[in-house]
């Protein structure tokens, strides 16, 4: 006999086995007992979650040979056909690649024909959202004044794309994902059912991996019983899911501690050469920060940082969310965590947004000398041209006196996001054959911008000596040329 998959075989069979909807089991129950059941619904939520499962549930629940029920005997022929997908009263559609107004159309045709095996007809419409505008307003009169015995359930991820005219037809229900207690004593009730040996730790892992989906648990959990040999252990877990060990990521935070840019750099430099998912480590960074920010907030320290570190840590993981959120659509995710780690060396700087919080003098100071502008800007300028000389010089010593004197002569602009360098034309070749050996000592990115000459200025410079030439010797142009 062929492998069933885990999220095939546990598939909830009736609304007893369904995870995390309480709320929307109860109401569609009481709809079945009390004879209340509406002609079309909308089901919304993220994948995974139970939508089609429950649309399969009330096609069971209204066509059971015991009777309409909301419970399903899940032995008869109606229910077992159900549970395979080849109920002839069931209809599945997926509108992602049947979104056009023909199929609409064919649709529609058919729901005038009676039941051929049930009491009910339903019309399952998966990825609703899909549709075509004029497939919506194909379906609005349906909708509206269906015939008889004809059930209709819309499933979408994107509930927002679902036009109020087909909402306004249906009644929505939003499900939620399941926490990950309920996920974990699902995985429990599967492991325990085929007699599988787990840890307890490994199952935290996993539910939280799956990030509230049910069916993505159960495939996880599939995947990591394969891989583990037919147990699940912390340790295959974590080989499975590309999981940096906890020791690495308590390290990481004990460097960002002592703000050691140099090797959290190598750090993250490490971890990509070894093969370790940036995105699992980040977000496992991430999730740290949070709980050792939450034990600042309730005990007053934690186990790595200290009560004083809260306002910089509440800096650091609002970064640290900003940069995953980046990296998560970068080409290279490493380059953007490195420089979210290179942002923490301005730290200091961030901390003084306490003094405008609070009005201090040392503030209002700065604010005197902003309002004149003049020695303020004077004083900004200054600190950057510190920073540019300190830049070329290590250039000077790494790289060469060529490179740095050329880029001494070029005009250095830094913007809130990068510096800018101004090359003259005739250089700019040489200069972009180093940028990949330049980019490293600036703290942002870098920009190259191409200067022109302009030869009617040089033109017009000989021109005025010209003129000095003629008046000073009271003589006359004979022939001129230009270049």
């Amino acid at each position: 006999m062929a492998y069933v998959a885990f999220s095939r075989k546990y598939r909830p069979k009736d609304f007893s086995q369904v995870i995390g909807q309480e709320a929307i089991v109860k109401t569609l129950k009481n709809a079945i007992e009390l004879g209340r059941l509406t002609h079309a619904y909308i089901f919304a939520g993220p994948r995974g979650v139970g939508k089609t499962t429950v649309s399969r549930i009330i096609t069971k629940c209204l066509n059971c040979e015991t009777g309409i029920t909301s419970q399903p005997c899940n032995k008869c022929e109606n229910c077992l056909e159900v549970d395979k997908g080849s109920f002839p009263d069931m209809y599945e559609i997926d509108a992602a690649s049947n979104r056009g107004i023909d199929d609409i159309r064919a649709l529609k045709e058919n729901i005038n024909y009676a039941p051929i095996k049930g009491r009910y007809k339903v019309y399952i419409i998966d990825e609703a959202h899909m549709l075509t505008r004029e497939a919506f307003n194909a379906l609005l009169k349906t909708l509206e004044e269906p015939p008889p015995n004809n059930i209709f359930i819309l499933a979408t991820t994107e509930l927002h794309k679902i036009p109020d005219t087909i909402k306004s037809r249906c009644q929505t229900f939003l499900f939620k994902p399941p926490n990950q207690n309920q996920i974990k004593e699902y995985m429990k009730k599967i492991l325990e059912n085929e007699g599988i040996e787990y840890e307890e730790e490994a199952l935290d892992i996993l539910s939280k991996s799956s990030e509230g989906g049910v069916r993505d648990s159960a495939s996880l959990l599939d995947q990591a019983v394969t891989y583990g040999r037919g147990s699940v252990t912390v340790k295959s877990v974590e080989q499975m899911l590309g999981i940096v060990p906890h020791n690495y990521v308590e390290k990481f935070l004990q460097l960002i501690k002592n703000l050691d840019i140099e090797n959290l750099i190598k750090k993250i430099e490490k971890l990509d050469r070894e093969g370790f998912d940036l995105h699992v480590f980040w977000k496992q960074v991430i999730d740290s920060i949070h709980k050792e920010l939450i034990e600042l907030v309730l005990n007053g320290d934690s186990k790595i940082f200290e009560g004083s570190d809260s306002k910089a840590l509440i800096y650091i993981l609002d970064l640290f969310n900003k940069t995953y959120i980046q990296a998560r659509n970068s080409p290279i995710p490493k380059n953007a965590y490195q420089l979210a780690v290179l942002k923490l060396k301005y730290i200091d700087s961030i901390k003084k947004i306490e003094d405008i919080l609070q009005g201090s003098k040392s503030f209002e100071l700065k604010a005197d000398l902003r309002v004149d502008g003049k020695e303020d800007k004077k004083k900004r300028d200054e600190s950057v041209e510190s920073d540019i000389k300190t830049i070329l010089n290590r250039i000077r010593k790494d790289i060469g006196g060529i490179v740095s004197s050329t880029l001494e002569k070029s005009k250095i602009e830094e913007t809130e996001d990068r510096f800018i360098i101004h090359i003259d034309d005739s250089i700019l070749p040489f200069i972009k054959d180093k940028i990949a050996a330049i980019h490293k000592y600036f703290p942002k990115s870098v920009e190259l911008r191409e200067i022109k000459k302009d030869k009617k200025t040089k033109n017009k410079k000989r021109d005025g000596s010209v003129d000095k030439a003629l008046e000073l010797f009271q003589g006359k142009v004979i022939k001129y040329e230009e270049e």
